[in-house]
């Protein structure tokens, strides 16, 4: 129905402010899980006796980016007519065939474990740069020059972020400590 102007259909404004959903439901389940994780996290010790990174510092940061973001969908999911209106990302790409590649999956996966048991032997920077090199060779192939750069620059500064930023502490391994 319209209104005497024939413009909008009339609606009252109390029915366009609030429209729980399901979708609401999770999500303010979900940031209940979230806040307590991130009380939980407040608990732990920022850092270290060592003056390092301590076991709070991590979950700080994803209870609070979690407990955001988490609030921030909850709020999308009350504006009206957002449970009718949205189409699922299956309706748009079709199904996903989840058993065609279990070669590279499988690939991965061992690449992983190779390089969580050599991490300490071989020091972060040599098994992360082997391990990067491994996976752009495979996943982007012909770009030898793109891939060595980011196989190097990646875990470098990763271990630079870590080591002296945060001073996290990362295996050295054959590299002497610089």
């Amino acid at each position: 129905m319209s209104n005497q102007t024939g413009l909008r259909p009339t609606t009252s404004p109390s029915a366009r402010r609030w429209q729980p959903t399901s979708r609401t439901a999770f999500f303010g389940v979900l940031l209940v899980v979230l806040v307590g994780y991130t009380e939980m996290a407040f608990e732990l010790e920022w850092t270290s006796a060592g003056g390092r990174v301590g076991p709070g510092f991590f979950p700080r940061i994803i209870g609070i980016l979690g407990s955001v973001m988490c609030l921030g969908a909850l709020l999308d999911s009350l504006r009206p007519g957002r449970e009718g209106d949205e189409e699922s990302p299956e309706d748009e790409v079709g199904e996903g065939d989840l058993g065609r590649h279990p070669a590279p999956l499988l690939l991965v996966v061992v690449a992983g474990g190779l390089l969580g048991a050599t991490f300490v032997a071989l020091g972060a920077i040599i098994a992360g740069t082997l391990f990067m090199f491994g996976m752009l060779a495979f996943l982007n192939p012909g770009r030898w020059g793109t891939n060595a750069v980011l196989s190097v620059a990646i875990p470098l500064g990763l271990y630079l972020l870590f080591q002296t930023a945060l001073n996290a502490g990362l295996p050295e391994g054959l590299l002497p400590r610089f």
